[in-house]
């Protein structure tokens, strides 16, 4: 049996500025999209709130086998610890060329308080294994392959989250896959045309051949 918690017991909220800031660094709001979709607003992962995607996400994509059950590995936590890491190893460094506002991500650490450019600079060490792997959060700790999976990883999770129909799941989107139901048309499926499910679309199944029958008679098939 699959035990279940309830996901959102244990975030807090270093947790959830470090996410949005990663996911607005991937694709941040920009006024090109907005024109683009005839809204006035401006949009982006963070406003299509793609940041709770990815916590969602990480926090139900591993299981493992306890005594009677299986039991999920909260991965939000400690992949917000693994790029704060990043970040601490690039300021560090020097290389980091300027920092946002601190309140523009409100309890968030190293990581939140980087400029875009500065944190994709920050997740690049990781992926590039420049940072000393023994002062890394578990599971990442002197796990070379791991920490290099998981910054993949999330690169595209995001773009998972951004063009799926996540964003359109509004007020369910929180709620158990199986009651989560289409509240708005999602923005990337705007963004890229897609029209949206459907019972069947139009598509190749295959060619007529022919044959020669055993007696050299030919048969469509």
């Amino acid at each position: 049996m699959h035990k279940e918690n309830n996901c959102a017991s244990h975030l807090t909220r270093h947790t959830i500025a470090t996410f949005q800031a990663l996911v607005d660094a991937i694709i941040p709001r920009t006024p090109k999209l907005a024109q683009k979709l005839g809204r006035i607003q401006e949009v982006g992962a963070l406003e299509a709130h793609v940041d709770q995607y990815m916590i969602w996400e990480l926090d139900h994509m591993v299981t493992i086998q306890g005594d009677f059950s299986l039991r999920r590995v909260m991965l939000s936590g400690p992949t917000a610890e693994l790029l704060d890491a990043g970040a601490v190893q690039l300021i560090a460094a020097g290389g980091a060329k300027q920092t946002d506002d601190e309140l523009k991500f409100p309890g968030g650490g190293a990581f939140a308080r980087l400029s875009r450019s500065d944190r994709f600079r920050a997740m690049y060490l990781l992926e590039s294994l420049h940072i000393d792997l023994g002062y890394l959060p578990l599971p990442y700790q002197y796990n070379a392959g791991l920490v290099q999976f998981m910054v993949d990883t999330l690169n595209r999770l995001v773009m998972f989250g951004f063009y799926s129909e996540w964003p359109g799941y509004g007020t369910t989107r929180l709620a158990s896959p199986a009651i989560r139901r289409l509240e708005e048309f999602p923005v990337g499926w705007l963004q890229t045309g897609y029209p949206g499910p459907a019972l069947g679309y139009r598509q190749l199944r295959g060619f007529l051949l022919k044959f020669p029958h055993r007696k050299g008679e030919a048969h469509d098939v």
